[in-house]
């Protein structure tokens, strides 16, 4: 867990979102095969995004605010719709490879964030 600030908490959010995330699209991979098998989608962006709205517009004590983010929690849900394979598996590859690459970019761009945060903590503290 980060030190307690708001910005720190929002990260960890979202790099535990973004870790879901690839999970189900292992899961969906995985599962690419298996009849009937409905592809997962991990949702964190939506509520996090809007609980950071109402943070900015409410008068909220920051541990109050940081205590409201580590409750949210991201959404999992089933994709909608088939395309036209007669097993009812609606996996298409391209687009897991497509959103696993696009999550590792995002997890990497957050986990240099950390680290650039611990690095310079650490040159203030030495």
């Amino acid at each position: 867990m980060f030190l307690g600030s708001l910005s720190n908490t929002a990260m960890e959010k979202a790099m535990s979102g973004l870790w879901q995330r690839q999970r189900a699209i292992n899961h969906n991979i995985a599962n690419e095969d298996t009849p009937g098998y409905k592809a997962k989608r991990v949702d964190f962006e939506t509520s996090l995004r809007q609980e950071l709205r109402n943070l900015r517009t409410e008068n909220v004590s920051a541990r109050e605010s940081i205590s409201r983010l580590r409750r949210l929690n991201p959404t999992e849900y089933e994709l909608e719709g088939l395309n036209g394979r007669i097993d009812e598996n609606n996996v298409d590859l391209d687009s897991e490879y497509i959103e696993m690459a696009r999550s590792q970019i995002q997890f990497n761009a957050l986990e240099q964030r950390v680290n650039g945060y611990y690095t310079n903590l650490k040159y203030i503290i030495s």
